[in-house]
């Protein structure tokens, strides 16, 4: 059976890991211990700002300076006539 892996782990295994934490997330003793604690419960997954960095990386974005420029020059010349 061909099963997708990443980091060794299969796809089906991070899907009950995220149930899993959904229900401890969600289960009111767990809440009280977090507040005993002091935990914060702030989180932001990094994963979509790492995709855009490693997008970002990935282009070229050179082109569109030359394109930009050369537009900007010719609606200034065309202003100026």
């Amino acid at each position: 059976m061909n099963q997708i892996k990443f980091m060794n782990t299969t796809l089906e295994r991070l899907i009950e890991i995220e149930i899993e934490r959904e229900q401890t997330a969600g289960d009111p003793e767990f809440q009280q211990w977090m507040k005993e604690v002091g935990v914060s419960t702030r989180y932001k997954d990094p994963e979509p700002i790492l995709r855009a960095r490693e997008m970002n990386a990935s282009y070229d974005f050179t082109k569109i300076s030359s394109k930009r420029s050369k537009l900007s020059s010719y609606i200034i010349e065309v202003l100026i006539k």
